[in-house]
């Protein structure tokens, strides 16, 4: 009876004893596993061509960068359900098997960046991780990303896609991403801001897009970003951005925008004067054009220098040449649809070239004489009605109203079609920021007449020309 007692208790003692000492799982070879501060395995830097098969199931951070990995099977942690952590960065992975990341719905950190050779994702790559607050698919190689490629994605706050070859997104590629705060997409190829890009980034924080090739950004590209405090647009290939469209930006501190070629003409007039609201920090905006304010920058201009224009043909061969910093111009055509703006011409002057006409010449020389003597009388009021109007209107003065428009229409397909241009290296002359004298005119044109009855109406004709 004594001995039965005594063997019961031995026995409830072990049972006692087993439940108290912490269970151990094996750990893979070339890895080292802990369990404090969580259960994690470390296998970086081993030289491992594949996943270890007997990773243990309570893990909770892994740790597989700096390897020789290739493929992520759906299998490879369909066990490891309590995984918060994973690091596949620094590897030769170039294939995700569909369903590679199912089962982990507690991960909250995935960094598979600097996989070159990822190249494409399928678009269910990350399906169900809900919890997943961070992403890392920096310098995979990737040209584009599948529609949808991130929805469910809730918890999304950190998502970095910088140094890869990203040409455009999708529209409402981050709709579902209500939550993300920093968006890294500096160093790729994206030539065309869209107006449902950053659909959706209600709590975006930050947006780094330098360094990319952006030629244009839409009007309403940033109206869903009321709470981005830092916008960095640098090194791009940016000539003109209006006021209108950096307007919802009304919790913005800290904007770069240098390294661009800015066209500091009636073009910049919106964007200047939204600068005069803006509270935040900014870089500077060094104007490339006209050639009278190069180097300087658009904040500190006056408005009287933002009156003149800048021809077409001279931002056609200086502008977009293929020269200056990453993010290079590939064609010499003018993106803006128009040979001449339309705010370089004057009323009398906007419905003729727009509508491609031009004022006839006569082969009367007497008529002409009459022409000329008419444009000189216009010219004159003109000159004397616009000295009237003028404004007073500096740097804390009030900004005209009659701001330009035409780039609101611009479709992003024109970018894609650029040719060569033919246009000639000669120097074009630009508009002044003063106008000549209409004496000056006068003759000119006179000149110009003479040259050409001389060329074109019969020799008894030349008398009257001349006179």
């Amino acid at each position: 009876m004594g001995t039965s007692v005594i063997d019961g208790g031995r026995l409830l003692f072990l049972v006692m004893w087993l439940n108290l000492v912490p269970q151990t799982d094996s750990c893979p070879a070339k890895c080292v596993c802990y369990s404090e501060p969580r259960p994690t395995v470390a296998c970086q830097q081993q030289g491992l061509f594949s996943i270890p098969t007997d990773i243990p199931v309570r893990s909770q951070r892994i740790f597989l960068q700096s390897n020789k990995l290739t493929v992520v099977k759906s299998t490879s942690f369909s066990s490891c359900h309590n995984l918060t952590v994973l690091w596949l960065y620094s590897n030769n992975i170039s294939y995700l098997e569909a369903g590679a990341f199912s089962g982990l719905e507690k991960l909250e950190e995935l960094d598979i960046g600097d996989n070159s050779n990822l190249r494409t994702i399928s678009s269910s790559a990350f399906q169900g991780l809900t919890k997943l607050h961070t992403l890392h698919l920096h310098r995979c190689g990737l040209s584009e990303l599948p529609v949808k490629v991130f929805r469910g994605m809730f918890s999304l706050q950190y998502l970095y896609l910088q140094d890869n070859y990203i040409l455009t997104l999708h529209e409402d590629t981050f709709l579902d991403l209500a939550n993300l705060t920093y968006l890294y997409l500096h160093n790729n190829k994206i030539k065309i801001v869209t107006n449902n890009m950053f659909r959706g980034l209600i709590n975006l924080d930050r947006l780094l897009l330098h360094q990319n090739r952006v030629i244009f950004v839409q009007p309403r590209a940033f109206s869903d970003l009321g709470k981005l405090k830092s916008l960095f647009l640098f090194f791009n290939n940016l000539t003109v951005l209006t006021g209108e469209t950096m307007d919802p930006l009304v919790s913005l501190q800290y904007l770069r925008l240098n390294g661009n070629q800015w066209i500091c003409d009636c073009r910049a007039r919106t964007l200047w004067d939204w600068f005069k609201r803006f509270k935040g920090s900014s870089s500077e905006l060094e104007c490339y054009v006209p050639e009278f304010l190069a180097g300087k920058d658009l904040k500190r201009l006056k408005s009287e220098d933002l009156e003149g224009c800048v021809e077409t043909s001279q931002t056609q061969t200086n502008i977009f040449s293929s020269k200056g910093q990453s993010g290079k111009f590939l064609s010499t055509e003018s993106p803006f649809g128009v040979s001449i703006p339309r705010c370089c011409l004057g009323e009398n002057d906007k419905s003729s070239i727009l509508s491609g006409k031009s004022r006839q010449i006569t082969n009367n020389p007497l008529k002409e004489k009459e022409n000329i003597s008419k444009t000189k009388y216009k010219d004159h009021e003109r000159t004397k009605n616009e000295t009237q109007h003028k404004q007073n209107d500096g740097p804390l003065g009030t900004l005209s109203n009659t701001n330009d428009k035409s780039l609101e229409n611009l479709s992003p397909d024109l970018i894609d079609s650029l040719e060569s241009s033919t246009a000639s290296n000669k120097k074009k002359k630009k508009c002044s920021k003063k106008p000549k004298s209409d004496n000056h005119c006068i003759r000119s044109r006179g000149f110009a007449l003479k040259v050409m009855t001389f060329l074109f109406i019969p020799t008894t004709w030349l008398s009257l020309a001349l006179s």
